[in-house]
């Protein structure tokens, strides 16, 4: 009689073996690939934000270092869209766009301890935009 329960428990431990795996497949699985979507998607917007932190602040560079108000608005023009082609967000096939935006403490932009502030946000298609901003002083001895 015990015999035949054993032989009985063993064909029954024997019957559950790859049921952990199966269980796993279809229960965790499922449940994993909204989170691996979610961190794709927050790594896409955090280097873009970084890209975009260091274009605004190199853009910013060469605003305040330039002579005068109207070759620092072309300089740092220049700067963004030579800097979004490289990076790869100038071109029309990746639906984004940079606008740039500076903001002066006082008018004209290039006068000593002016503060330049040069904001960029990069409008993408069907997702929010990401807006940066970098601040830069003008020179005492400008």
């Amino acid at each position: 009689m015990i015999g035949v329960i054993r032989a009985s428990l063993k064909a029954l431990r024997d019957e559950e073996r790859g049921s952990a795996s199966v269980e796993f497949v279809l229960l965790a699985i499922p449940l994993f690939i909204p989170l691996f979507i979610f961190l794709n998607s927050f790594a896409s917007s955090s280097d873009a934000q970084e890209v975009l932190r260091t274009l605004a602040r190199e853009s910013a560079r060469g605003f305040v270092t330039s002579p005068n108000d109207e070759v620092a608005f072309a300089v740092a023009e220049e700067i963004v869209t030579q800097g979004s082609k490289i990076l790869g967000f100038g071109d029309s096939s990746s639906g984004s766009r940079i606008r740039m935006a500076v903001d002066c403490l006082s008018r004209p932009c290039i006068s000593p301890d002016n503060s330049v502030r040069i904001s960029l946000t990069l409008m993408r298609d069907g997702e929010n935009a990401i807006t940066v901003r970098a601040l830069e002083y003008v020179s005492p001895w400008a």
